[in-house]
């Protein structure tokens, strides 16, 4: 069951970049992992300090967004493609 930050953040990344079963190029979902992976490692350390309601949902974006691009599928390019 996902709360409604889950859900809110879930839905504007698939709005933005589709599901996690479109494919996008390998590196571009490898700079939003790492972008994503900042972004939680920062969250938790905010949150650790600070239990407010809206480092808890920076946490839960940060959460999602990684979740997201971890699971994203990548197109890999070929050098031996036809075109």
């Amino acid at each position: 069951m996902y709360s409604d930050m889950e859900n809110i953040v879930l839905e504007k990344l698939r709005k933005e970049f589709g599901s996690m079963h479109e494919s996008m190029n390998e590196q571009d979902v490898t700079v939003k992992v790492e972008n994503s992976k900042t972004l939680y490692e920062q969250a938790t350390d905010d949150y650790r300090l600070n239990q407010s309601a809206k480092n808890y949902n920076v946490l839960i974006l940060a959460m999602v967004s990684l979740q997201y691009w971890n699971q994203k599928r990548t197109r890999f390019f070929s050098v031996t493609e036809e075109f």
